[in-house]
């Protein structure tokens, strides 16, 4: 009976042990005040990179390409584009700021977030 217990809790621990901890993210958000609330969050753990978009009512979550300087926030589409052409959201890394493009023009017209009035978000990395 003490063997079995004891081989259940040792199974029990390991199998706890195993468990992949949660993703440490570095959080980037706008320094002023701005037509929105946005804050995108960056986790680069063991070859996995994870981004997490939090938008004054919204949250979307997924995976992220990174080349070069530029992101491509994986399953991320445009709030607007035209007709039926998915959008996937893309920033640019510059030092410690990460820079979206929010919409295009009459030539190329697209909104990528809705929420916000602004061309041109500047997020800045947030020191904890």
């Amino acid at each position: 009976m003490k063997k079995s217990l004891c081989l259940f809790a040792c199974l029990f621990l390991f199998t706890g042990c195993t468990m992949s901890p949660e993703p440490s993210f570095i959080y980037y958000q706008s320094s002023v005040p701005t037509s929105c609330n946005i804050v995108v969050g960056l986790s680069q753990e063991d070859g996995q990179f994870e981004y997490k978009v939090t938008i004054d009512t919204r949250t979307a979550m997924g995976r992220f390409v990174k080349t070069g300087q530029q992101i491509t926030f994986s399953g991320l589409y445009a709030s607007k584009s035209v007709g039926n052409s998915k959008i996937e959201v893309s920033a640019l890394i510059h030092g410690d700021a990460l820079v979206i493009q929010n919409f295009g023009n009459s030539m190329n017209p697209f909104t990528l977030f809705s929420e916000c009035d602004d061309k041109y978000l500047s997020l800045v990395k947030v020191r904890t």
